[in-house]
């Protein structure tokens, strides 16, 4: 039996009868599979007055269950939008793995962690960010099952699940529903639902090969995917193993040379401009030594050549300024830089990947089918570890005789002999078995379904002994003596040959060591499923009340195992300074029931209800949802349509059971003593100014989770319609608004804000930077997050800081909205059939606050607010020809609504003005001139982002029956994004919209060969 494709967008016109009239349509349709329960609802479709087959295909469609609701029906289309895209449309369109497809849907914002990002926790993992929602906030599912979560938080913090490991050639289609469905589904379905629907039903053995990469370099893609099925006469099996391999894409692959002239003034200051582009940025420093003056102490000559390409010699100045006039240049001395600072930097993480996929079904003849599959993804990802670096602070060197302020020392991979990246090993197992069958003479089907998942990653990574290291380079300390400023620092001698010269990877093993970090999550679940159809009322034809109901067990957890030796930073240094433990286990027990209800021949009503009862360390009890929709069809090319629904996300357990770490901090503000000062007098306070603290004056930051975390609610609505257009064969419209919000969300709280808060909560009021004082009135002194904040700020008896608690905590809130629009077509001529679909997202707000006194304000342009994407095919004979492409609207730039760099570099101030308890703009750029501050007219920024636009296509011949090519572009004009005018940050940093990237054209050749 053949399965229905919806192409990417809300409806199909091959599909408009079996949407509006499934009755006319019965003769020639086939039904498409939303889980494993549609072909038993098939195969049980059978009639009770003893019909033949043929007799009732003629008479009844179908039944298919599609994603959102529990209930089979006749139509595909129901009270909310969801989207139907097969497995070769994905691999027609270029992508090579189920993110970077679903990165491309309109439905899908930013993400919230880039992979390249320093210190991202989840190398190897991609999430997807549904409306926008966040990661969590959309749950994912393999054949209508809820997968395990990734091991390791994202950003440190919070659960996802991993869409970068499911291979696309096991993968039949998926469907997404991006509109809330906790009344159905549970926890984590507040954006929407994405379910991966695997293959099988399938006769034969296939063998696909595909390489090819980009053409600008890297990216090398090698896959090889074989999978068959074998059936006899009560039995099936389908089997799949694939091996793919994409090489990482590193910043030597695209240094933007052509680029980097072009950069704004967010990346070139006024003195990098006027002496040519120095690294002379902190972390560009390769080699330097600095005096107590704070001047680069010149290394000798031909120190920075012995290093190869690695260091050039740099020179540090400082431009000293008048308000809108540079007044000189003071020469801070030379040092080695790194010129070539981020070309073993990855900015698309590498994969290997082993992945073997076993499924079967067996048909006893009393009418129950006992079912299974196994599934093993096993992947390698290699992402980037900044090379270790030798940092000293303040010391006394009796070599030289003199105060040392700072020695820098990046090692290279030459001096290390290896590259020094992180490599994660991930396995992922999913296990399940079931039993299904029917009763009342086939009018209710059960389904029985036992699952076992586990997720496991060990992450190797180059670290290193900072005990080892220090004596390495200073010697052991000899004692201690006293500064200048009376601060006392360690007396060294230090060995500067080794310093200023290369060193051997044998001298760098004294101090290397390697570290892995491991973590693992896993559930176990049991579910059990009851459909049917109950009544028929009276005035209601032929069309029968159905019922799902549902009833789920299940227990997962987590657990952080880093390791141990991180917990002594003087002997053993991690990289990426993330230090995360913790572990924990939470027990659901879940019961929902959907009601789907023919009112009239016209109109039907779908109402649900679900109930998750938690067992774990929070707040969570129970959680009650509900959700309704309706369905009107005036006549049989019209569907109006629209729902509601409440949803939940229950506590993250990330967030309950990460039991955090302890980090010094020096740099801070601290705003109660500032506000102290401003009350004295002492309007110059440095505890105002952002400033690095000495070593009696930092704090320990304890970050960890809280047991009292309650869940974070929501809720989401739809309305819209589908439209067989008339007078146009084969042309159909879709369009929907939709709104969804989070209230109660869990915020993480920065030891800033804690700071900020415990201030305001304390004095009732807060500093205008070191100017004054206003009314602090974000919390009541008597509220209990005051309570709460103050508990997490501790200070000796002088009041100076011992520590700082900062986690998460139910503070935020969400809402988002905006419109989806499809139009579908399709046409049969004489020079070959064609298709086309054009999807449209506009979102129309993005609302949000982070402490409930926040005012909730529309950040809309914040991020890319529309999206439009189209796929158009070609077939005739052996060949097909398809065109896609994606539209990425405009955003607001870097620095927008602050003010320009003048010409010379010079940065102007924002005039801000005393509001209440806060302080707004005025829109006024200023500078001060001789102590006069001195407006300066059209000077705010104003800039966007410029449109993004990507095209792929896919030519494939069918050489013959048994074998068949297909040569796929992505990105067909190789574009790739600019350096944003004001951006801050590396070189290769795109412009931030969803689709900007840096891969350019890739090329991709397939050979598709069936073996029998």
């Amino acid at each position: 039996m053949s399965n229905i494709r919806v192409r990417r967008g809300v409806l199909a016109s091959s599909l408009a009868l079996a949407l509006f009239a499934p009755s006319a349509f019965a003769q020639t349709s086939s039904t498409t599979s939303g889980n494993s329960q549609t072909n038993q609802q098939n195969q049980q479709s059978t009639s009770s007055s003893g019909q033949s087959a043929d007799q009732q295909k003629a008479t009844k469609l179908q039944t298919v269950t599609v994603t959102g609701s529990m209930i089979p029906r006749t139509e595909i289309e129901g009270p909310a939008p969801v989207v139907t895209i097969t497995g070769e449309q994905i691999k027609k369109e270029g992508f090579t793995t189920l993110w970077e497809f679903l990165d491309s849907l309109p439905q899908v914002g930013q993400q919230s962690e880039d992979p390249a990002a320093w210190g991202s926790t989840s190398v190897n993992a991609r999430s997807v960010n549904l409306r926008n929602l966040g990661p969590g906030f959309s749950l994912l599912m393999i054949d209508g099952h809820r997968i395990v979560d990734y091991p390791q938080p994202l950003s440190a913090q919070s659960n996802f699940q991993n869409y970068n490991n499911i291979p696309t050639g096991m993968i039949d289609h998926i469907e997404i529903l991006a509109s809330g469905a906790s009344s159905i589904y549970g926890s984590d379905a507040v954006a929407g639902v994405v379910n991966v629907i695997l293959k099988k039903n399938y006769q034969g053995d296939e063998l696909q090969v595909t390489g090819g990469g980009a053409t600008r370099g890297g990216r090398a893609y090698g896959d090889i995917n074989f999978f068959g099925g074998k059936s006899g006469e009560n039995w099936h099996v389908l089997y799949n193993v694939e091996k793919s391999n994409r090489s990482a894409l590193w910043g030597s692959d695209r240094p933007y040379q052509d680029s980097v002239s072009d950069a704004g003034y967010g990346a070139w200051g006024p003195a990098d401009r006027m002496f040519g582009y120095q690294y002379d940025a902190a972390g560009a420093i390769g080699l330097s030594a600095t005096n107590a003056a704070g001047q680069y102490i010149t290394p000798p000559t031909g120190t920075c050549s012995k290093f190869g390409n690695n260091f050039a010699l740099s020179n540090s100045h400082t431009v000293n300024t008048n308000g809108t006039q540079i007044t000189s240049v003071t020469d801070n001395g030379s040092f080695c830089s790194q010129p070539a600072l981020f070309k073993d930097w990855v900015l698309t993480p590498g994969s290997r990947s082993n992945n073997a996929y076993l499924s079967g079904e067996y048909d006893f003849s009393n009418g129950l089918q006992v079912y299974g599959s196994m599934a093993l993804y096993d992947t390698v990802g290699i992402s980037n570890t900044q090379l270790p670096v030798f940092a000293s602070g303040e010391f006394y060197d009796q070599s030289t005789g003199q105060v040392i302020n700072q020695a820098e020392r990046q090692l290279t991979s030459q001096e290390m002999g290896t590259a020094g990246n992180t490599t994660d090993h991930e396995q992922n197992w999913n296990l399940q078995t079931g039993l299904r069958g029917s009763f009342d003479d086939s009018r209710f089907n059960w389904d029985l379904n036992l699952n076992a998942q586990k997720y496991i990653v060990h992450e190797d990574f180059t670290g290193l002994d900072q005990t080892a290291m220090n004596n390495f380079f200073l010697g052991k300390q000899q004692g201690t003596t006293t500064d200048s400023n009376g601060n006392t620092i360690p007396v060294y001698n230090m060995n500067w040959q080794q310093f200023w010269n290369p060193i051997t990877p044998q001298q760098y093993s004294q101090f290397a060591v390697g570290g892995q970090n491991t973590s693992s999550s896993w559930l176990d679940q049991a579910q059990f499923r009851m459909n049917g159809d109950l009544f028929t009322l009276p005035w209601v034809a032929d069309q029968p009340i159905g019922w799902a109901a549902v009833l789920e067990a299940a227990h997962n957890g987590f657990q952080l195992s880093p390791d141990p030796r991180e917990a002594n930073s003087t002997t053993f240094q991690d990289p990426f300074d993330e230090y995360n433990t913790g572990g924990g286990t939470r027990q659901r027990y879940s019961l929902g029931n959907e009601f789907r209800v023919p009112l009239l021949d016209t109109v039907t009503w779908t109402i649900s209800g679900r109930l998750d009862k938690y067992h774990d360390a929070s707040r969570a009890d129970v959680a009650r949802t509900w959700g309704t929709g309706i369905e009107w069809r005036p006549y049989s090319g019209l569907l109006v349509r629209g729902s509601y629904g409440t949803n939940f996300k229950a506590p993250d357990m990330q967030a309950i059971y990460q039991t955090g770490s302890v980090v010094p901090v020096g740099d801070y503000i601290d705003p109660l003593q500032c506000i102290n000062a401003i009350k004295a007098g002492q309007n110059n306070s440095t505890w105002c100014s952002l400033v690095q603290r000495p070593t009696s004056q930092y704090y320990l930051n304890n970050t960890g989770g809280s047991t009292a975390l309650l869940p974070q609610t929501g809720h989401s609505w739809t309305y819209g319609f589908v439209w067989q257009i008339p007078g146009v064969e084969g042309l159909s419209f879709s369009t929907d608004y939709w709104h969804m919000g989070v209230d109660n969300a869990i915020e993480y709280l920065s030891p800033a804000q804690v700071l900020l808060d415990n201030a305001g909560c304390l004095t009732g009021q807060q500093a205008n930077g070191t100017s004054g004082l206003s009314p602090y009135t974000a919390h009541a002194s008597n509220s209990a997050y005051c309570t709460l904040v103050n508990s997490w700020v501790v200070r000796n008896a002088s009041g100076q800081l011992v520590s700082v608690k900062s986690g998460p905590l139910n503070e935020a809130s969400l809402y988002v909205s905006g419109i989806d629009a499809s139009l579908d077509y399709k046409k049969q001529t004489e020079y070959g059939d064609f298709t086309g679909t054009i999807n449209y997202t506009d979102n129309l707000s993005y609302k949000q606050r982070v402490l409930a006194s926040d005012p909730l304000l529309n950040t809309r342009y914040n991020y890319v607010a529309s999206r439009i994407s189209w796929i158009a095919d070609w077939n005739k004979g052996d060949w097909n020809v398809s065109v896609s492409g994606v539209r990425d609207g405009s955003m607001r730039a870097s620095n927008y609504g602050n003010c320009n760099v003048l010409p010379n570099g010079i940065q102007p101030s924002m005039l801000t003005v005393p509001n209440g308890a806060q302080s707004i703009s005025t829109g006024i750029c200023q500078v001060t001139l001789n102590g006069v501050a001195t407006n300066i007219p059209d000077s705010v920024y104003w800039g966007r982002t410029p449109v993004w636009i990507t095209w792929n296509t896919s030519v494939a011949w069918q050489i013959n029956d048994m074998t068949k090519l297909k040569l796929t572009v992505s990105n067909i004009f190789n574009r790739v994004g600019a350096i944003p005018y004001y951006a801050g940050n590396f070189e290769f940093v795109t412009t931030g919209q969803t689709g900007s990237e840096y891969n350019g054209r890739e090329i991709f050749l397939t050979f598709d060969y069936k073996l029998d």
